[in-house]
């Protein structure tokens, strides 16, 4: 462990008090919360773009969203794309099964 010593007003020197023994744990909790707003905030490279253009970018970066298509393009284009071999699987296709569930539902038995 290592002793930091800092200046702060006696109101808040006061307020610290009462979680002298939990100050550590208080410090680290706060260094995380502000990492993590700091990973939040939106980041908006050029302010040329729309209200719009920037929320999407934005909810692009977070995942929200899926890419446009100039970046699947981009992606497909890729050489180990290009190798890369769909998967076999055997068994009825997925739409029949997808039918046959929607059919075995209790709302569609009389």
């Amino acid at each position: 462990m290592e002793t930091v010593e800092i200046q702060v007003t006696k109101e808040l020197a006061q307020q610290l008090r009462f979680y002298k023994n939990e100050l550590p744990r208080l410090l680290e909790l706060g260094l995380r919360f502000l990492k993590t707003e700091r990973m939040t905030q939106p980041i908006i490279e050029s302010t040329s773009l729309s209200l719009q253009e920037q929320t999407i970018s934005v909810l692009r970066r977070a995942g929200a969203t899926a890419p446009d298509a100039k970046s699947i393009a981009q992606y497909l284009a890729k050489p180990e794309m290009k190798t890369r071999q769909p998967i076999r699987a055997g068994g009825k296709p997925a739409s029949d099964m997808i039918i046959e569930e929607r059919e075995n539902r209790s709302w569609n038995k009389t």
